[in-house]
């Protein structure tokens, strides 16, 4: 039974879940009786979802980051700066590495596991590829992180947004009350941002050129948590924008708890075993099938309105979505010559990591233009209208529509030029009115922050 902060009574390692029967193999478990609107509801109102979950934990760093290093609005109000900028980068490399190296050490660098043993995969441990490959674009997870936030402290500091410093919150009744509020319901938003931008990543174009890379990880370990795309990386950042940018007397506390669950919660929760601090089934079954649980379990209640959920590893009595029942590990990988899967388990127990895999190298001429060409120009445009002399209000908002939409764009015509064999909407080719509503929905919560930020640090 997990207590304060959602720490099991055995510790951090060694407990399970309570739907977990130990008498089955990791994964096997039926967590159908645990997920429900409902009990998602009864969390939210009894603030369970808070202060009995890992979101305790999440936020005291949060808090502790912005009591001993706030962020420096002054200093970005004269503008940008190498000092205070590398030191939000020291920061934030410090406090993750810290995080997601202490759960990979435990659970694949000693002996034990740090006391856990039910590994959903036992005889699979990551290669030394698999490590080069999760640290490298998990660093630049945190390079992006870094960026935003010094975009929104440059945004503040030049008045592009409000904010309340904390001695105005403490100094009024209302704003105090306002600010803990949402503070508490950040990790609901969390969830449905994370459900809509997941599936909008999966539509086939944004599978093959962006959410792919992260689906390599078919058994994956903590680093592969934030191990992504850099344009999965900036749809999956938006969810920090909001309600920041559209909500007066907010304090940045806000704006840096939504980053912190952002960057940390996927540590843990990727980590490849069924018993520790928050061990999760839910999302592995996502990496094991790919097309199921898009959301977490607090919104599992959606994937089993829309027929995405999987219950357990194995048959499944509730999947009905419109994906295969298995598909290859790596979205990018051909099968062998033999037909076998180019992820399987090879000598030793070991994953063999696909030859297209290795550090994200390019499968085909579209990958190479995707990933080589668009994103790295991309990200040039986005540093350079930030750091910039301040534009013009159509060159700003240009640029914001280029940087929010044109990622998006690239990957439809790139599909369509590679003659991809699926359809468009491949693995939601099913549905009918829920597709276009996730798209909308995506569109609001994915695209639109990114557009506004963008707009917004360009004009600073």
């Amino acid at each position: 039974m997990a207590r304060l902060g959602g720490i099991h009574e055995e510790g951090l390692f060694g407990g399970v879940p309570a739907f977990v029967d130990r008498a089955l193999a990791p994964g096997y478990s039926d967590q159908t009786k645990a997920l429900s609107l409902k009990s998602t509801a009864r969390d939210i109102a009894t603030l369970r979802h808070f202060f009995l979950s890992p979101n305790l934990v999440w936020f005291a760093m949060a808090l502790a980051m912005h009591l001993g290093c706030p962020y420096d609005v002054d200093d970005a109000a004269a503008g940008w700066a190498r000092g205070w900028v590398l030191k939000r980068l020291a920061l934030n490399f410090s406090v993750a590495f810290a995080y997601y190296g202490y759960w990979h050490f435990m659970l694949y660098r000693t002996k034990d596991q740090g006391g856990a043993s039910r590994k959903y995969e036992p005889d699979s441990w990551p290669t030394a590829g698999n490590m080069a490959h999760n640290l490298w674009y998990w660093s630049l997870g945190v390079a992006q992180w870094t960026f935003w936030e010094c975009a929104m402290c440059r945004i503040w500091g030049t008045g592009g947004a409000d904010f309340a410093t904390d001695a105005a919150v403490f100094g009024d009744y209302t704003l105090l009350l306002k600010n803990a509020a949402v503070l508490l319901l950040v990790p609901v938003w969390r969830d449905f941002h994370f459900y809509v931008a997941h599936r909008f990543l999966h539509v086939r174009a944004c599978y093959k050129y962006v959410h792919g890379l992260h689906h390599r990880n078919a058994d994956p370990e903590p680093f592969s948590g934030m191990c992504m795309h850099p344009v999965e990386h900036l749809y999956y950042f938006s969810n920090a924008f909001f309600p920041t940018l559209l909500v007066d007397g907010l304090s940045p506390l806000v704006f840096l708890w939504v980053f912190v669950h952002l960057s940390i919660a996927p540590g843990a929760g990727h980590s490849g075993f069924e018993d520790h601090f928050q061990a999760d089934q839910y999302h592995y079954l996502h990496h094991r099938k790919f097309e199921c649980n898009y959301g977490s379990p607090s919104s599992a209640f959606l994937d089993q309105f829309f027929g995405t959920f999987r219950e357990k590893l194995g048959k499944s009595g509730a999947y009905s979505g419109g994906a295969a029942d298995e598909q290859t590990a790596d979205a990018f990988a051909k099968p062998n010559k033999d037909g076998s899967d180019p992820a399987a388990k090879g000598p030793r127990g070991r994953t063999v990591w696909s030859k297209e895999g290795y550090l994200g190298r390019p499968q085909s001429a579209t990958h190479f233009v995707y990933s080589c060409v668009v994103t790295p120009a991309l990200a040039a445009l986005a540093v350079s209208v930030a750091v910039g002399p301040a534009l013009s209000e159509r060159d700003a908002s240009l640029a914001a529509l280029l940087v929010s939409v044109f990622p998006v764009v690239a990957a439809l015509v790139l599909c369509w030029v590679s003659r991809d064999a699926l359809s468009w909407r491949w693995p939601f080719h099913k549905e009918r009115g829920a597709f276009l509503l996730f798209q909308a929905l995506a569109g609001l919560c994915c695209v639109l922050p990114v557009f506004m930020a963008t707009r917004l640090v360009a004009l600073a």
